[in-house]
């Protein structure tokens, strides 16, 4: 089967011939301001527009949340297509053919599997209508609708070691049922037997809605209790949340995600109408997931069950979505069991009411954990105050930190100073090194936003070199674009945007290049950020060197030791 050959020319061609504000425009109202366009940020809540886009060089760029790209990346963010289903989208709206490849055989083994998964799920289904089926029995116990057996997909894998062997083997092969996950080899000798047995069979799909496993919870007793897919080619459990992909527009447009810990917890809520819930399928939160989620929101409220293993479990999700970036709330249950029994026992609007009381992480730990207070020993006040380090330690935000570090100052009593003393050895050395390296980073991007609007001095421009650059992103966009300056060339933006390959380079050229244009006096002081970047490089070098001399002296080479030696006085009399 043919696919498209996205080669850089291929990309570059079609980005050149779309036109970002009409791709954008569909999906945020923009108004011309200036040299750009300007409206509020489809990916974050915001009242005053800080999004801006360029039609002339093909990016966007918001200033409130940092989000920025072309309109590839765009449509990925909007869209939920992958890179090459954006190219192919926009190559169609704009009338461009795209140049034909051959599959691979990895692609055609995954759509193997792919085909494999469809047709378990079918079967599976098919046996959830033989009669007087525990599944059945189970599903009625729970009084779990027709309509809900049929929107989710159940199955039932039969209490028979060769269900799925029997129905898919002829079709597909042994191999190919291995692979997927339905069948594993005999321990004793040959042959093999399925891997899922008298179990309720619950469909498992990636984001973009692709079937990609299973999820079988024993009816019998068995452990374990749920068995899901074991890895493959197309199920990472760490990268994978369940009803993501029937959630994942509704997360984007309110913003906020429920997290819960069981499928049907994540049924219950979804088939009720309450938008955007999602379970971790009963495993510890990954920081995969953490990422996948923070792709579509900035605030998870988690409503995991309610008893000590689900408080518990709760207060250890949190630090892997803090460290993500997302704001984390959690659900009282107020004394329901778990979300769908909340859900069954007050209904929606019941449950409604409960998920707009969610408060959040900072405070859920301290209802847990500073109950009491007063009776305390100062050891157990020390012993509750460690427990919420990793919770403050992941806080991105150092206002955010700082604030949740005051109120458990103030819930036990304690100066706020005996509390940040905890954070500060574990959750400070990050932010102190950003902070340190700031003023370089922000001399990095003012002279590349002047070098790409053309107006660095022709005498400063001659000493500003690749090595000058600390910042990964900013050295990459500096070497793609020097050719262009020396030459004294116009910037060609989509040729750079191909160029680019790295997620971070695409951000940055998008927020330096909708930057404001820069101003007379600060091209006056340009040597002021100049300077300080060619003393950092003449440092670094002389680290360098002095660890090549070390090298040179260990080895016997006396004449590298000379020459070394006389490049470092170089060195010093240049920082002099």
């Amino acid at each position: 089967m043919a696919l498209v050959d996205l080669n850089d020319s291929v990309i570059a061609q079609v980005r050149s011939a779309a036109d970002i504000v009409d791709f954008v425009g569909q999906v945020t109202p923009l108004k011309l301001a200036g040299k750009s366009y300007k409206g509020l940020c489809p990916f974050h809540r915001e009242k005053t527009p800080s999004f801006h886009v360029d039609r002339d060089k093909g990016l966007f760029y918001c200033f409130g949340c940092g989000t920025g790209g072309d309109v590839f990346k765009f449509l990925t963010l909007t869209e939920r297509f992958t890179f090459p289903e954006a190219v192919e989208h926009v190559a169609a709206r704009v009338g461009i053919e795209l140049p034909k490849r051959r599959r691979t055989s990895r692609e055609n083994d995954r759509d193997d599997l792919f085909e494999v998964i469809d047709d378990a799920s079918e079967a599976f289904h098919q046996a959830l209508g033989f009669p007087d089926n525990p599944a059945s029995r189970y599903l009625a116990g729970r009084h779990v609708s027709k309509d809900i057996i049929t929107k989710y997909g159940f199955g039932y894998a039969p209490d028979s070691w060769d269900y799925i062997l029997r129905r898919l083997s002829g079709k597909h092969g042994e191999k190919k049922l291995e692979l997927a996950g339905l069948i594993m080899p005999r321990k004793g000798g040959s042959g093999y037997y399925d891997r899922f047995r008298n179990r309720l069979i619950i469909p498992i799909h990636s984001e973009t809605g692709a079937l990609v496993g299973f999820g079988g919870r024993s009816l019998d007793g068995s452990d374990p209790k749920y068995l899901n897919s074991p890895e493959s080619e197309v199920f990472n459990k760490s990268r994978l949340l369940y009803n993501l992909h029937r959630s994942k527009d509704a997360m984007r447009k309110i913003d906020r995600a429920i997290l819960v810990e069981g499928y049907f917890d994540a049924i219950a809520i979804d088939h009720a109408g309450v938008p955007g819930v999602v379970a971790s399928m009963g495993t510890s939160l990954t920081a995969g997931q953490a990422s996948l989620l923070r792709r579509f929101t900035r605030r998870v409220v988690i409503a995991y069950d309610g008893d000590e293993a689900g408080r518990n479990a709760t207060l250890r999700a949190a630090p892997v979505l803090l460290s993500a970036g997302i704001n984390v709330e959690a659900l009282d249950l107020q004394g329901e069991k778990d979300p769908d029994s909340l859900v069954q026992s007050r209904g929606v609007d019941g449950f409604l009411d409960v998920l707009g009381h969610a408060g959040d992480i900072f405070d859920f730990g301290l209802k847990e954990w500073a109950v009491g207070v007063a009776q305390m020993s100062g050891r157990e006040k020390s012993e509750r105050v460690e427990r919420f380090i990793p919770l403050l330690s992941a806080v991105v935000d150092p206002v955010v930190r700082n604030d949740a570090a005051q109120r458990i100052a103030d819930a036990f009593h304690l100066e706020f100073e005996v509390v940040w003393s905890r954070v500060r050895g574990k959750a400070q050395a990050a932010p102190r090194e950003k902070q340190a390296s700031a003023p370089g980073a922000s001399a990095e991007k003012m002279l590349l936003i002047a070098l790409l609007q053309g107006r660095v001095p022709p005498e400063a421009a001659g000493r500003i070199h690749e090595e000058l650059f600390e910042d990964p992103a900013c050295k990459t966009l500096f070497s793609i674009i020097k050719t262009d300056l020396e030459a004294g060339e116009p910037i060609d933006f989509a040729q750079v945007a191909t160029h680019l390959r790295g997620e971070a380079e695409l951000t940055l050229l998008s927020e330096l290049t909708l930057s404001a244009d820069v101003d007379e006096a600060t091209l006056q002081r340009i040597d002021e950020n100049l300077r300080p970047l060619e003393r950092n490089y003449l440092e670094r070098r002389k680290q360098q060197i002095q660890r090549d001399i070390v090298e040179a002296e260990r080895n016997g080479d006396e004449s590298r030791v000379a020459e070394l030696l006389a490049e470092k006085a170089r060195m010093s009399s240049s920082l002099k």
